[in-house]
């Protein structure tokens, strides 16, 4: 009876992830993916037959664009973290942010102007 309470609870506990990161969740997946693609590549390096020797040129390209979708999905996390570390600093210093983008407004005019006056 417990073991069943505690499954149900992790399988709650992993819906709740889930839902509430799944671009980090998909991206570990495809990680743990090809982790496992590698290692496959691994041990048909030493076949000889041309078949299983084009199935691994064929693997390793995929590898390749593989890593690059996971490299750009790591970047937008990156991103949106950062998008939402800016939303707190200004919904809690208001004025600040509000001073700081008036500035940098005074300072494209004042390059915008001179450059037009050159």
């Amino acid at each position: 009876m417990f073991a069943r309470v505690t499954s149900r609870r992790q399988a709650r506990r992993a819906a709740q992830v889930i839902n509430q990161q799944p671009l980090r969740v998909a991206s570990e997946e495809l990680r743990i993916l090809i982790s496992t693609v590698e290692d496959l590549v691994e041990r048909l390096g030493t076949a000889a037959d041309p078949e299983l020797k084009r199935l691994r040129r064929q693997a390793q390209t995929a590898l390749a664009n593989a890593r690059a979708a996971v490299g750009a999905s790591h970047l937008g996390e990156q991103a949106r973290e950062l998008a939402e570390q800016g939303q707190e600093y200004v919904r809690s210093r208001p004025w600040t942010a509000l001073g700081l983008v008036a500035l940098c407004m005074l300072a494209v005019g004042a390059w915008t102007g001179r450059t037009l006056t050159d």
